[in-house]
């Protein structure tokens, strides 16, 4: 489970922003965790301006997640780390950046983090907290020349050392570790979708539904959408590989039902369709593992009485009976007016005047109207985070 994510000098982020999924006190909703120590939100939401940075705060946990699980191939001391910082200030385009994430694995609370540029970790931390007080159990800081390894509490991590540019937490995985094999095995279990290309993940769908049982149940949520498919098979060719193939009803002149035909889902199928059945599959994958989901414009091509289906799914407790967690970024406004989410998981993303980005959770504002739905207060600019936009047709007429 996702307790906090801190970020520095990434992207549009060019000082610390923090994101917690924690509730407030006034949080009335259901929560996930409650067989543990702590009790945390099931679902947040960002919205902002095209360009705000909202998918850049997203991007930045996809970011720090690569360089854990070494997608960048450093193994060498002259291979160079995944290095992209905020390029419009000079004083931050040539330093380092600085990631850190608390998070949960078997009711241990971890906070890990480092700060890295190209060339060198400069620092790279661990804690854990088993019993309400937080141990450290290593640390590194290349400007105090420390090194420091609790031989108790981290005994993996005793006697190693590790190049430079290479995280600790790699060297302590390759020794077989258990404690950074399991914070590795966390950062796995974080699973990043682009909401406008749906068909990046196509493949993961095609491979799940040659379960009959899971076929089964994307139709009976496909069926719960209103989408007219009464079926769906999965066809391979020589030529095009496995394809989805969705049936419906087929009628004659006077409306009554003749037959069924069958439709090729990514040619003959709306995109809204497509998109539907492709995050399904991730979803329902979140839910049945207990992982962690995080989409980028989730909505996009999605009805948002859809959208808000799919989000309830994490809020409620009979489903969400894994601890499962979904973060995703949205223009839908609609969604702000459905009762869906306490002010806590709501964020908003706005940038500042040398283009900053920085985000703000709903809750921490002051002079809330309860009485006004939060999309239209959104919409009026109370919140900020929305564009200031110039009247398009008197700048078209001269």
């Amino acid at each position: 489970m996702l307790i906090q994510f801190t970020v520095d000098n990434y992207r549009s982020i060019g000082n610390t922003e923090y994101f917690s999924m924690i509730p407030d006190t006034k949080y009335k909703r259901h929560l996930i965790g409650e067989n543990t120590r702590f009790k945390l939100l099931p679902s947040a939401v960002f919205y902002g301006a095209n360009a705000s940075g909202k998918s850049n705060f997203l991007k930045a946990f996809a970011f720090m997640q690569d360089i854990v699980l070494n997608r960048c191939k450093v193994n060498l001391s002259s291979d160079f780390l995944w290095h992209d910082p905020f390029l419009l200030s000079d004083e931050t385009e040539s330093s380092s950046s600085s990631f850190e994430i608390i998070f949960v694995v078997n009711d241990v609370k971890y906070r890990y983090g480092f700060d890295a540029d190209q060339k060198n970790v400069y620092s790279e931390w661990l804690f854990a907290d088993s019993k309400g007080q937080e141990a450290k159990l290593f640390f590194r800081d290349a400007a105090t020349n420390t090194f420091y390894v609790n031989p108790e509490k981290f005994k993996e991590g005793k006697n190693l050392k590790c190049l430079n540019n290479w995280l600790f937490l790699w060297k302590c995985n390759q020794e077989d570790g258990p404690i950074s094999k399991e914070i590795i095995n966390w950062f796995f279990n974080v699973n990043f979708l682009d909401g406008m290309h749906p068909s990046s993940y196509t493949n993961y769908t095609k491979w799940k539904m040659k379960n009959p049982a899971y076929r089964s149940l994307i139709e009976k949520n496909i069926c719960r959408a209103d989408l007219s498919i009464k079926q769906l098979e999965l066809e391979f060719k020589k030529e095009l590989g496995d394809r989805i193939k969705s049936m419906h009803n087929k009628f004659n002149s006077d409306g009554k039902q003749i037959g069924t035909t069958f439709f090729d889902l990514e040619n003959q199928e709306s995109l809204g369709t497509q998109k539907f059945l492709f995050v399904l599959s991730p979803i329902i994958d979140t839910l049945e593992n207990g992982r962690i989901l995080i989409i980028d414009e989730f909505d996009a091509s999605l009805h948002p009485l859809i959208s808000a289906e799919l989000v309830k799914m994490f809020n409620d407790p009979q489903i969400n009976k894994n601890n499962a967690q979904l973060i995703f970024t949205s223009h839908d406004t609609n969604l702000l007016g459905m009762d869906i989410f306490d002010y806590c998981q709501i964020w908003f993303a706005e940038k500042d005047n040398i283009e900053q980005t920085h985000i703000k959770s709903l809750s921490s504002y002051l002079g809330v109207n309860k009485r006004k739905k939060i999309d239209e207060q959104y919409l009026k600019g109370i919140f900020g985070a929305i564009p200031n936009i110039i009247n398009f047709s008197s700048e078209l007429q001269g």
